[in-house]
């Protein structure tokens, strides 16, 4: 019998994927319509209610995710974990060079991005393979029942796998808490508001962006108006009244800023800056205001590297608790070892660490030459002993020779002393 690979079968109109262990889970087409608050509230508490279901907030979180804003601010926490260098280390710290390659892997660096993911739709449950190498299923999330451990194969059934038993946990890593719904969930508010606001702002610019044409007839000449009409329809889309002589039309338009294009633009700018604080920690990092400076700029910088450390954190931890386990049990990880970061030098804290380390030395202060190593990135030379030596050795040689007496200039007495006992010495010698 064939070996069963895993992969995507279309099959009586739906699309049905598969991993080697997860297997004919049939996924319907993402359910679209127009958002607004009440269908948001009403999905929220759908998933939140006893043997509720997630299927409309799934299908409302792939919706909101086509803004580019929110895409790419979720792409910008994302990216922050997985451009970090992995590295897999044995016991003495000692980076085991067979695994590099494996960690350099596309379906690797797939399954990083996957785990972050995670964090913005609230579960992830993803099947780990070894078919001739690393391959990784990614259950749809809206067949993840998690209160009841189930990957059911209808989004809206009742029947399916029970993951977190075997042999199914040998193979699927399960992600996130079982009532987390995601830091989408807050996106989608903000998503819709904004959405409701460019219409209105595309509305407005409609009526008031393009020049509005009026026409007059006499009043009792219905054949010159329908004349009038069919001109100017065929004139152009410009808006256009045709009224008898006798009436009047009047367009008022907002003078203050509640009625000005203004107004759109700011709630449409307060609606991306919520976002980006709620996803990233702050905005500066992604927008900029006319108030914002460099100290302004510099604390926004360092809450988003919070957030990026702590997302950091989790991934080590979900990479060495359950990702490892899966990995050795399927041939594709040595037994010993663990992932941590290959860490870079901040240029900045570096020089800081350099300049407090070198006044300290100059103070007298003894400080280990490893220290600037470890502080810079430099790699330490291999003959680092004897280059060493040599310094040491030229440093003794200076001390021994005679000061430098410029025409006119005294010695001092250690000096003189100094200069006697040389030329007594060297005529010895």
């Amino acid at each position: 019998m064939a070996k069963v690979k895993p992969g995507v079968i279309k099959k009586n109109g739906s699309i049905t994927e598969q991993g080697l262990q997860i297997m004919n889970i049939n996924i319907r087409p993402v359910q679209r319509s127009m958002l607004d608050i009440d269908k948001w509230r009403n999905a929220h508490i759908q998933a939140e209610s006893i043997n509720g279901s997630r299927v409309l907030l799934m299908d409302m979180y792939d919706d909101v995710l086509k803004d580019g804003f929110l895409k790419r601010l979720v792409a910008k926490r994302v990216l922050a974990v997985t451009k970090k260098k992995l590295r897999f280390c044995d016991k003495s710290g000692k980076e085991i060079d067979a695994v590099n390659d494996f960690i350099n892997l596309a379906e690797f660096r797939k399954l990083r991005k996957k785990i972050q993911l995670c964090k913005a739709w609230g579960i992830g449950c993803i099947e780990i393979m070894n078919a001739d190498g690393l391959k990784i299923f990614d259950v749809p999330k809206k067949h993840i029942k998690p209160d009841e451990g189930l990957i059911v194969y209808e989004q809206y059934g009742v029947d399916g796998i029970a993951y977190r038993n075997p042999p199914f946990s040998n193979y699927v890593v399960e992600i996130g808490e079982w009532n987390d719904l995601g830091y989408l969930l807050e996106a989608c508010a903000y998503v819709i508001y904004k959405r409701g606001n460019i219409a209105d702002w595309a509305n407005y610019a409609q009526i008031f962006g393009m020049p509005f044409r009026e026409a007059r007839y006499d009043g009792f000449n219905e054949q010159v108006r329908l004349q009038l009409e069919n001109a100017l329809d065929k004139a152009g889309s410009a808006a256009y009244a045709v009224l008898p002589k006798e009436a009047e039309l009047t367009f008022h338009e907002m003078k203050g800023t509640s009625g000005s294009s203004d107004l759109y633009d700011r709630l449409r700018t307060a609606m991306n800056e919520e976002l980006a604080v709620h996803i990233l920690g702050a905005t500066e990092t992604t927008t900029s205001s006319k108030s914002s400076g460099y100290a302004q700029s510099e604390t926004h910088y360092k809450t988003v590297n919070e957030v990026a450390e702590d997302d950091q954190e989790d991934e080590l931890s979900i990479l060495n608790e359950k990702v490892k386990p899966v990995l050795i049990r399927l041939g594709l990880l040595p037994a010993e070892g663990k992932f941590t970061y290959d860490d870079p030098v901040e240029p900045e804290l570096a020089n800081k660490l350099i300049d407090m380390a070198i006044k300290l030395k100059n103070a007298g202060i003894p400080v280990d030459d490893e220290h600037f190593y470890n502080i810079s990135g430099i790699a330490k030379p291999a003959d680092y002993d004897l280059q060493k030596q040599e310094i040491e050795a030229k440093k003794e040689a200076e001390a021994q020779k005679p000061p430098i007496v410029k025409p006119g200039k005294k010695l001092s007495v250690e000096d003189e002393v100094k200069k006697v006992l040389n030329d007594f010495f060297g005529e010895a010698l």
